[in-house]
């Protein structure tokens, strides 16, 4: 009988240890608050659009006057 109560008592400390274990393992999973609130804030952001599909671009050396004045100028061959 004192075999099983040893027994018992082993068990008991096991499950006071795993107990105190697993609250601070827990506090440690839960994510710090310092800068969460600052980062939440109270205003919400606009959701952005699809990602620009030109990353990269070459910009016109002409303005758009000159272009659109030599678009119209010119003649388009008539097609079928």
């Amino acid at each position: 009988a004192q075999a099983y109560i040893q027994y018992e008592e082993v068990q008991a400390a096991d499950a006071a240890r795993h107990s105190r274990l697993g609250t601070s393992s827990q506090l440690a999973r839960e994510p710090s608050h310092r800068g969460g609130d600052r980062r939440k804030g109270d205003r919400s952001r606009e959701p952005r659009g699809p990602p620009s599909t030109f990353a990269n671009y070459t910009p016109l050396n002409k303005s758009r006057e000159a272009i659109l004045a030599e678009c119209n100028s010119s003649e388009f061959t008539k097609v079928g």
